[in-house]
């Protein structure tokens, strides 16, 4: 099962900089960096914060000598205070030396106030006429009571002009919607980072990017029973074959429809829903032209299967596994019973494809029925019955006409196949033994247990449709 929080593999990261970068001239660029409490966390033995202090160091010996870069920080000089936002660098030439000096010092220490953050660096971003890409890295969510995702639009609306990626680092697990949501509303990324490594190539690709992505949208709606759904959505190159964007909807209307900047281009499309079982992957291709934007709903509303078992015309227990036909995932189990509140027993699942396999429970064997490729649209409900047929057979046991202790076997005639066995004892009520079995021809192997020799008597029997056949092991001199 794939990581449902991380968006981008490291060469996911790589191929989607060389799907979007341009010979466009690289923006400004103006991080905002967390520097709040939490950023003490560790990763594999290693603080948080130290991890940063080395990527971004990393980041800035790699950049050009003509970079315009800024920084502001939060969270690094009160405990507890919503307003520690500085503007440690302002924007202006790159200084190596200065700047990571500047991010060593920083000492976590406070809240996370993101919302203010990018409010401050847009006023920064309103006294400068050129391009420019605000990159948040953050370890965690809004503190602060804000929200980033609606400052983010107002910003856009105000036709400010810069765009927003945002690298959430070591957030595994929670649902960052309002990061994704602030990324998709600045026109960016979101970039998932839970290592050093994943980290420096998130960065990496933030700075990559061109001042304006692509005009190209996958524009991806996804419900179930009238709800958004929460779904991972993967982005290759239908040529090439490689990642080049991936995004979540979360059940959240700020991040679903999820929007994916693309360029011109033919693109598979891979949809696996979060949180549900069943057939829940789904796959299609798309052309993007001119910049167009493509709208797709994918709908995961349920459906239900009416399983119903009887044997010879009569309500049977039976299990019942059900798989989805794609992956052949085991998604749901049951038993029907012989109670006619629980048999036919009712499945619900996402519409998709299914395969039914019933087992009967009364059988011996047991016999199994396979429903092909069922189908279930949204609000559907598809029957699937099934009638097993079966007989009765009685072995008795006796030497000269007294109770004999003998274990039974029967096996299929022709193949030798085992299909029961069991022991008569020399009880009335267990001699003869009963078996219900298929209709057919048998072999009935019948051992005595404590007769001198363990003699064996063998049989033969035909079992009908619900008839019985009594049968005799005749161990008397």
């Amino acid at each position: 099962m794939r990581n449902e929080a991380i968006r981008f593999s490291l060469t996911a990261v790589l191929c989607c900089v060389a799907a979007f970068s341009s010979a466009q001239s690289p923006p400004a660029q103006l991080f905002v960096l967390d520097a709040s409490g939490s950023m003490w966390g560790e990763i594999d033995g290693e603080h948080k914060i130290v991890i940063a202090r080395r990527v971004f160091g990393e980041l800035v010996d790699g950049l050009p000598n003509d970079s315009e870069v800024g920084l502001i920080a939060y969270g690094h000089r009160r405990e507890g205070d919503c307003a520690d936002i500085e503007t440690v660098v302002p924007v202006g030439p790159l200084d190596k030396v200065s700047i990571k000096a500047t991010v060593d010092g920083l000492n976590p220490k406070g809240k996370t106030p993101i919302t203010a953050s990018i409010k401050q660096a847009f006023e920064i971003l309103r006294s400068r006429e050129d391009h420019s890409t605000v990159i948040l890295v953050s370890d965690g969510l809004e503190t602060c009571g804000g929200d980033p995702c609606s400052a983010v639009r107002l910003a856009k609306d105000e036709a400010l002009d810069f765009v927003l990626h945002v690298v959430g680092f070591d957030v595994t697990g929670e649902d960052v919607s309002q990061l994704e949501c602030a990324a998709q509303a600045g026109g960016g990324l979101y970039l998932s980072a839970e290592n050093a490594s994943e980290l420096g190539a998130a960065l990496e690709a933030a700075v990559a990017m061109p001042a304006t992505l692509p005009a190209g949208r996958l524009s991806l709606e996804a419900v179930a029973d009238g709800e958004l759904q929460d779904v991972d959505i993967q982005v290759t190159d239908a040529t090439t074959g490689k990642d080049v964007i991936g995004g979540r909807t979360y059940a959240n209307p700020n991040t679903n429809p999820r929007e994916l900047p693309l360029a011109d281009g033919t693109y598979n499309v891979e949809v696996h829903a979060i949180g549900i079982k069943g057939d829940t992957t789904r796959s299609f291709k798309i052309d993007i032209v001119d910049g167009s934007t493509v709208s797709k709903e994918i709908d995961y509303s349920t459906g239900e299967f009416s399983i119903g078992v009887t044997r010879n015309g009569e309500l049977s227990d039976a299990v019942y596994l059900v798989y989805a036909a794609g992956s052949g995932e085991q998604v749901a189990s049951g038993r029907t019973y012989t109670s006619a509140s629980k048999n036919p027993s009712d499945v619900r699942l996402p519409a998709g494809s299914y395969r039914v396999e019933i087992r009967s429970v009364e059988i011996e064997g047991p016999p199994e029925h396979l429903f092909g490729d069922s189908v279930l649209e949204p609000g559907g409900r598809v029957k699937l019955p099934h009638d097993f047929s079966s007989g009765t057979l009685k072995v008795h046991a006796l030497a000269g006409g007294v109770l004999v202790d003998a274990t039974v076997r029967v096996l299929e005639t022709g193949s030798g196949k085992a299909v029961a066995q069991s022991r008569t004892y020399t009880n009335p009520r267990s001699n003869p033994t009963t078996f219900i079995l298929e209709p057919g021809h048998y072999q009935i192997d019948a051992k005595a247990v404590r007769l001198e020799g363990k003699p064996v008597r063998r049989l033969e029997a035909v079992v009908a449709t619900g008839e019985t056949a009594e049968l005799t092991a005749d161990f008397g001199p």
